[in-house]
């Protein structure tokens, strides 16, 4: 077999591979199923960046906190250089090159997943997604992400929508995997199928 005759083989075999998690899926479905994930996404991310722009932005113009609950909830500006929370700060660069390749990977796996139609799985992975894409925008645009949610009565780090985003999607997530996730599925499935297969006689 030559060069051109195996390339032409593995192209075969990845276009199988490509179609498996599609099959007995309509093209039509497959784009109304993850239209409407997007638009979920759209949402998550639209109001992240207009809370930024509004809330943050007019709090930083003005130089004070916005007081909530006094003593509970506050609005205050920060510029956070780290990861979601204030965690490891000072670390931009990196940070944003670990968010772009994170995203793409989860957004590849939402669209190859598309079968699975578990609502925490799906909606988990989304809301990583959109979080993940609005820091990111911060990060690359501005070089820092901008907070703005303090808790202040437990202390907890400032933070802002697309954080909150995160962190339900990975609640989410680890819902989806303690309650519904079962990797013995096709296991089980093959052992029924020989299990029920006529014993020969001897």
């Amino acid at each position: 077999m030559n060069m051109r005759e195996k390339l032409t083989l593995y192209a075969q075999k990845f276009s199988v591979a490509l179609k498996k998690p599609f099959q007995g899926m309509t093209l039509s479905r497959i784009a109304l199923l993850l239209t409407v994930e997007l638009l979920f996404f759209a949402v998550i991310l639209t109001l992240d960046l207009v809370t930024k722009r509004f809330i943050y932005q007019t709090l930083r113009d003005t130089g004070s906190d916005f007081i909530i609950i006094k003593g509970v909830l506050v609005l205050t500006p920060i510029e956070n250089t780290g990861a979601s929370f204030g965690m490891f700060q000072n670390s931009t660069t990196i940070l944003s090159i670990i968010s772009l390749v994170t995203v793409i990977i989860v957004a590849v796996f939402q669209v190859f997943s598309v079968k699975n139609r578990n609502f925490f799985l799906r909606s988990g992975v989304v809301m990583i997604i959109g979080g993940g894409v609005g820091n990111m925008i911060d990060r690359f645009m501005l070089g820092y992400v901008r907070d703005f949610i303090y808790f202040e009565l437990i202390d907890f780090a400032v933070f802002n929508i697309a954080d909150s985003a995160l962190t339900v999607g990975v609640i989410f997530i680890l819902i989806f995997i303690l309650f519904f996730y079962k990797p013995d599925d096709k296991k089980n499935t093959i052992k029924k199928k020989d299990d029920t297969k006529e014993v020969p006689s001897k």
